[in-house]
């Protein structure tokens, strides 16, 4: 019995580690991944480019990488436990021959992240890739209230 009491006695005195803060998705965030998504094919037929097709593994990973990018209130292509973009691929069920990622915080609706992606070389390319044909979207409240946004492109 005594040994029950220390040991019960030991783990109430052990730090309990914090638990993962929950996603917090805008409430409007299905439309706002459409939007993207409606943009950003906008932008592809502007230059002669077949439509990205939205992919549920594709959204599901960047709905993940989102939801880890705003709570740890950052904005990076590496996740929090050290995961790589084809790693969460992988993760997510996604076999891809090629995949590309844009990340951004601070835009408040799609327009504007979208108008962000397009004036950067980097980002811009990855939305008018010629082969890519899946997407998927992520957008998520950090706790200092911006928006962070995903978007996985790939082609299985």
């Amino acid at each position: 019995m005594r040994r029950i009491a220390l040991a019960l006695a030991l783990a109430l005195c052990l730090p309990v580690p914090a638990l993962a803060a929950p996603c917090e998705t805008p409430a409007n965030a299905a439309s706002l991944r459409s939007e993207v998504v409606a943009l950003a094919n906008n932008q592809r037929k502007a230059k002669g480019l077949p439509p990205l097709s939205a992919h549920p593994a594709l959204t599901g990973a960047a709905q993940d990488h989102t939801c880890d990018n705003a709570a740890n209130m950052r904005m990076s292509h590496e996740g929090s436990d050290g995961s790589t973009l084809p790693a969460r691929m992988k993760r997510a069920g996604y076999g891809f021959r090629e995949i590309a990622e844009n990340v951004a915080a601070g835009y408040f609706d799609a327009p504007s992240v979208m108008s962000g992606w397009m004036n950067s070389k980097g980002h811009r390319r990855n939305i008018l890739g010629r082969s890519l044909q899946d997407v998927g979207i992520g957008v998520a409240r950090g706790a200092d209230g911006q928006l962070y946004w995903t978007m996985d492109l790939g082609r299985d």
